[in-house]
């Protein structure tokens, strides 16, 4: 079952997450910084997404308990929060250079580390989404530990896009960032189905 949550929970977290489009998105709003500016603020908003995740993991269960709403409820809402987020990648609304005007909102630009970067890119609402729901989900401590594993796994590897963004530009070009976040965008589109059947399944016991 450890592993079924592991790869669960990194499929899910990785599309929506979205590296190789966060990026994208971070070279856009990074440009003209210098190499170490820019891993300092990959490292910074990375930590901040993780800490974010991890306080709803523990949270979610006591707080879903505490206002009388049922897994069954929270998936059917969690799914549609989830499909509105894959109908905005495979549309085209992540697109760098629609973020690229953020730059100019800050006076420290190192507070990009925190909006749009960490919030609501790397932990927005479909990923705290997700990581409450599967979090919730975990039968046993193995499970929780699973959760935790493939979410700072994929933290980890969004860290790794981030710092290589220039790299990945290169090579993936244009075409290929709008290629891979519209194909994500289609796998989070099924997932969030998904999510809402099971959820009307518990709900109405069907």
């Amino acid at each position: 079952m450890q592993l079924d949550s592991f790869l669960s929970t990194f499929v899910s977290m990785f599309v929506v997450v979205d590296p190789f489009g966060t990026a994208a998105v971070f070279l856009a709003l990074t440009k003209g910084m210098t190499l170490a500016v820019q891993r300092k603020i990959a490292l910074k908003a990375v930590l901040i997404a993780i800490l974010i995740l991890l306080g709803f993991s523990a949270l979610g269960s006591p707080l879903l308990h505490h206002m009388g709403i049922s897994l069954s409820a929270f998936r059917v809402a969690g799914g549609l929060l989830l499909f509105v987020t894959a109908f905005r990648m495979i549309m085209g609304f992540h697109d760098p250079d629609q973020l690229s005007s953020e730059r100019t909102s800050y006076k420290d630009l190192s507070a990009i580390a925190v909006f749009p970067l960490a919030i609501p890119m790397l932990s927005g609402p479909g990923t705290i989404t997700a990581m409450v729901m599967f979090s919730t989900a975990a039968q046993t401590s193995f499970d929780y530990a699973s959760v935790i594993a493939a979410t700072v796994l994929v933290q980890g590897a969004a860290l790794a896009c981030l710092i290589g963004a220039s790299a990945l530009a290169k090579f993936l070009g244009p075409t290929g960032y709008g290629i891979i976040t519209r194909v994500m965008g289609i796998l989070l589109a099924a997932m969030s189905v998904q999510f809402i059947s099971d959820g009307l399944h518990g709900l109405f016991n069907l």
